[in-house]
């Protein structure tokens, strides 16, 4: 009996410790084992060395992926106790909503990682400026550090790309070392915004103005008096009507505003500066006259003059071009000496940086270009006019 009772305590021993360790087990599976791939999971989408290139594509693909077939299984398992029986209404539109937030989560997840395919081997460039260099701290010793690279392109579009501790650190220091003035030339996929190269420039090479040529309507001479607004050339003198039909709207404060006549030989043309803006949100400001010998409202006036400052950002590169496809904002002091020559005149600015001018050696017909440079020498101010002051009879 004794012996009996012996055995029965060890089997009962080995059974407790059995259910201990099974316990334990059950333990690790349901908290430690999540939590240790959650950590590895986001090690892998924010390492330094798969940030950028293919392995920061397939580093993606991966991530998208996990979070793809968890939709997709949370999806199933919603469908199948959907179509169990004995359920409430509640029951049926929770379960009905969970998969239709699943399965569309699934495929915007999965859905630009199959469109980005093709621009594995080609893909996208842009040359970017007004360069922002901003990271996000992980949650305590719980997460990573998240590191960006903000600018905008030549025509315009703001891009948004992470990258790594390492690119971060490199560009900011040449950030801060060129007086906050620095480009950066990128190639990415545009459907998942992965970075497949970096390269951070002091100046901008030969390749930059070739990704985006100007319209074939815009002449290489600076004395054509032309100028190309996002894909509208305009050579002056022009019909402010050319402007309105393109969509320019005058300002409320201009609107109302009406030029006087002129009569008899030499008399002064009435002239007014007059904002206009437009659906971008994008503003000129335009000289206009009345040449004629009535009364005229503004609208029915010619823009002789044009000035468009770089300052509030309104254009960006390809938006504003003159003649030779020189860019607001991109072009530099050097670029157009190289292009139009020496200049007639050359002067300091009032609030710093420098102005060339290039004028036509006409007292009657008055025709220039005023271009501004910020103190980096890049094209920050254009003012262009060609029309006559009075009458020339």
């Amino acid at each position: 009996m004794d012996d009996d009772r012996i055995n029965q305590e060890k089997r009962n021993c080995k059974s407790e410790k059995k259910g201990i360790k099974l316990f334990v087990l059950s333990l690790v599976i349901l908290f430690f084992l999540p939590i240790t791939a959650f950590a590895v999971l986001d090690w892998f989408a924010s390492s330094d060395a798969l940030a950028i290139g293919t392995t920061g594509y397939i580093q993606t693909v991966i991530v998208n992926g996990v979070l793809g077939l968890l939709a997709v299984i949370i999806a199933l398992v919603s469908m199948v106790k959907l179509a169990q029986p004995n359920k409430s209404f509640k029951q049926v539109i929770g379960r009905t909503v969970v998969i239709i937030v699943c399965v569309g989560a699934a495929f915007f997840l999965v859905r630009p990682l199959i469109l980005d395919i093709p621009y594995l081997e080609h893909p996208e460039a842009a040359y970017l400026e007004r360069l922002e260099f901003e990271y996000s701290r992980g949650i305590e010793d719980y997460g990573s550090d998240d590191y960006y690279l903000r600018g905008v392109d030549m025509t315009g579009e703001r891009h948004s790309f992470e990258i790594s501790e390492k690119r971060y650190e490199e560009g900011r220091a040449l950030w801060g070392g060129n007086d906050y003035n620095l480009f950066a030339k990128v190639t990415y996929l545009p459907h998942t915004s992965t970075l497949m190269s970096l390269e951070f420039m002091t100046e901008l090479d030969a390749s930059g103005a070739e990704l985006y040529p100007p319209s074939p309507e815009l002449p290489n001479d600076w004395e054509s008096f032309s100028i190309q607004i996002n894909d509208t050339v305009y050579t002056l003198p022009v019909p402010l009507a050319a402007f309105l039909d393109d969509g320019w709207v005058i300002s409320e404060e201009d609107a109302g505003l009406s030029l006087a006549g002129v009569e008899g030989p030499y008399a002064s043309y009435e002239w007014e500066w007059v904002s206009l803006t437009n659906d971008h949100e994008q503003d000129i400001s335009v000289c206009v006259f009345n040449t004629t010998e009535s009364t005229i409202p503004v609208a029915e006036s010619t823009v002789g003059g044009i000035h468009v400052i770089y300052g509030n950002y309104d254009f960006s590169g390809t938006e504003l071009r003159i003649p030779c496809g020189l860019m607001l904002g991109w072009s530099t002091r050097e670029d157009v000496l190289k292009l139009y020559g020496q200049p007639n005149d050359s002067f300091e600015a009032t609030y710093g940086g420098y102005s060339l001018k290039y004028e036509i050696d006409n007292p009657y017909d008055p025709a220039s270009w005023r271009l501004g440079f910020d103190d980096s020498g890049i094209l920050d101010d254009v003012m262009v006019h060609h029309q006559a002051y009075f009458r020339s009879d």
